[in-house]
């Protein structure tokens, strides 16, 4: 009777047979253990840039750059009713002289400079924004007596805005104040 454990391969015993692996089913997702990868020699893990005061969180920072995306899309729908309504904002002028084109864009060019600088988290973007705000709250009041109804359309978007920066300005970051020693 031979046993397979006893047998020698010249240098004494051979060690005993491995276990096969149990059989799986194909339904059945193997997981193996995560390993770590050996860290590069003098590779640095990179640290995000801290925030210096005035500059929003990141979530902040979507929120306030997505408010003024959508302000401009208010704006090129307040310029398609001023069409449809023959009755021209301020800014567009009446149909048959219109004003001129840099007057034309201002909101356009503000809401655009304000997503932008938003979306590159400029220190006092927050304070920035609000005074956006309040200029096109200026733009609304010049359309009042034109037409109350494109008016309160400006009205709305500047107020949202509003509440929006107020917003990015309670959630800016503050410097730390120092620790007295």
């Amino acid at each position: 009777m031979s046993d397979a454990s006893l047998e020698t391969n010249g240098e004494g015993a051979l060690p005993p047979p491995s276990v096969p692996p149990p059989a799986q089913s194909p339904n059945v997702l193997q997981v193996s253990e995560p390993t770590k990868a050996p860290a590069a020699v003098g590779v640095q893990a990179l640290d995000p840039v801290p925030l210096q005061p005035g500059q929003l969180t990141v979530a902040w920072q979507i929120m306030l750059a997505a408010s003024w995306s959508a302000a401009f899309f208010a704006f090129a729908a307040v310029w398609k009713t001023s069409e449809e309504i023959g009755i021209g904002t301020w800014w567009l002028g009446p149909r048959a002289q219109p004003q001129p084109l840099l007057i034309r864009i201002l909101p356009f060019v503000i809401t655009m400079l304000l997503g932008l600088l938003a979306v590159y988290n400029v220190r006092r973007i927050a304070v920035m924004s609000i005074i956006a705000s309040v200029l096109i709250a200026i733009i609304g009041v010049f359309d009042m007596s034109r037409s109350g109804g494109l008016a309160a359309i400006e009205f709305v978007i500047a107020g949202s805005m509003l509440l929006v920066s107020v917003g990015a300005l309670a959630a800016s970051t503050r410097r730390v104040p120092a620790v007295p020693r």
